[in-house]
């Protein structure tokens, strides 16, 4: 499969219309950064709140999760954003193919024992074919976030070599890393990075967080991939300082590629 640049917008623009969700970008711990909800592809969905409320508690809540003594690791953010990003396509697929039990998702097993899927409608939850997808995929926003943070349209890294890189790494000892420079990479590779930070992603789409009482609302999983894809995008403008846009962009891109493709029974 041949995929084309298609480049969306990082930044959103504000949706005036949901008070309660600048206050959701907050945290539910609470302090914290406001962020733009914008013209989100979940308006006027029954449940457009509880999306809300779940993007700005996912913003807020995944570098609390990564913070160690006070730090953060700018690449092992970026990963953590991918890999969410990446298994929430992933989720919301497999949600809608329950009314099309004849998908043709295929399977596969690694020499090391783990199993991944394959589906150019996997591939196409990440990549839209049309312009008008883009607001619910990773690699439009991540992109377009890339592009605002400095990345000329010129330099954005070939996405045909991030499936590339992801294939042919799978099951082989750079499987889960990302295809950039030894000191550029992420504290861990991502499906272990996976099954720290997924737990983080299913609580704020279920819209409840351990010791409140406070019920959010839970985000249908038709929409967890749209969520996660504009999380993603944001971190890429919360590391434009630290970290050149290119590799951040490779860094989600590639973690997103190959935690769609992770077979979730195998995280245990």
């Amino acid at each position: 499969m041949v995929f084309g640049k298609l480049f969306g917008k990082g930044k959103a623009k504000a949706d005036q219309t949901s008070p309660q969700f600048a206050a959701a970008a907050q945290g539910a711990e609470g302090g914290g950064r406001t962020i733009d909800a914008g013209d989100v592809p979940w308006k006027g969905d029954p449940a457009e709140a509880a999306c809300n409320f779940a993007l700005g508690h996912l913003i807020q809540n995944l570098p609390q999760r990564l913070t160690i003594d006070g730090g953060l690791h700018a690449e092992t953010y970026v990963a953590a954003a991918g890999a969410i990003a990446g298994f929430a396509a992933q989720s919301t697929l497999f949600d809608r193919l329950r009314s099309s039990p004849d998908a043709k998702i295929q399977i596969a097993e690694t020499a090391d024992g783990h199993k991944y899927y394959f589906a150019d409608e996997l591939n196409l939850m990440l990549v839209p074919p049309t312009e008008a997808e883009a607001a619910s995929c990773v690699w439009p926003l991540a992109a377009g976030a890339a592009v605002e943070a400095g990345l000329a349209e010129s330099d954005v890294p070939d996405l045909n070599a991030m499936f590339a890189h992801v294939a042919k790494s799978l099951g082989s000892e750079a499987g889960g890393w990302p295809s950039v420079a030894a000191g550029n990479r992420p504290h861990m590779r991502g499906r272990e990075l996976l099954k720290i930070v997924w737990p983080v992603a299913t609580t704020c789409f279920s819209g409840r967080f351990p010791g409140s009482e406070h019920d959010y609302g839970a985000a249908p999983r038709i929409w967890w991939s749209a969520i996660a894809a504009r999380a993603a995008a944001r971190v890429l403008a919360d590391t434009r300082d630290v970290l050149p846009p290119a590799t951040a962009l490779t860094i989600l891109m590639e973690t997103a590629i190959y935690c769609s493709k992770v077979e979730g029974k195998s995280l245990a």
